[in-house]
């Protein structure tokens, strides 16, 4: 099997619903998902010439790492609300969620005009956040490559819109227990 593939059976494998959201959890603990993910969120982006990966806190921190030491990139963190993050920084604020809460989205000022973006993330749905992200990520002149997940759970216009490549969709985990 390919990277992606492999990548796609250990989350199947390691994913579960805990009393009612998307529990991560075996994922990160079983060292071979772990080592699957990162190859496979970055394999449709090698050769695009990204030049850094950013990372959506929380989740997106772990995948962002793991997909930007694959390209051989650096990771840029895009912190939310109650984090500590010094220094000269951009704020986009996003468009209601799933939970309809906008949510600061903010991003240190170390990207250029040089820079080819990729957004990590484990879920998209909405894509209130990834919007936020590459409003930020155009702030500041960098080109927004895409948007890796793990986790499709967003219409086709989204996905165009934010070039979403995803290693599964939400149908493929089951049905959630998730509160309305």
């Amino acid at each position: 099997m390919g990277a992606v593939e492999d990548a796609r059976d250990a989350i199947l494998r390691t994913f579960r619903w805990t009393e009612g959201h998307a529990d991560f959890g075996l994922v990160f603990r079983d060292p071979t998902a772990l080592s699957e993910v990162g190859p496979a969120l970055a394999a449709p982006f090698v050769g695009a010439g990204v030049t850094a990966v950013v990372g959506l806190e929380a989740r997106g921190f772990v995948l962002g790492a793991l997909c930007a030491e694959h390209l051989g990139v650096g990771l840029v963190l895009a912190r939310k609300p109650g984090s500590i993050h010094p220094g000269p920084k951009v704020e986009v604020v996003s468009a209601a969620d799933w939970r309809g809460r906008k949510i600061p989205i903010r991003i240190a000022r170390v990207l250029s005009s040089a820079d080819r973006v990729l957004l990590v993330d484990d879920w998209i749905e909405t894509g209130s956040q990834a919007r936020a992200v590459k409003q930020a990520v155009e702030a500041m002149g960098a080109v927004f490559a895409g948007t890796a997940v793990i986790v499709d759970d967003t219409v086709e216009q989204t996905r165009a819109e934010l070039n979403v490549v995803a290693l599964v969709t939400s149908a493929e985990l089951g049905p959630s227990t998730r509160p309305s």
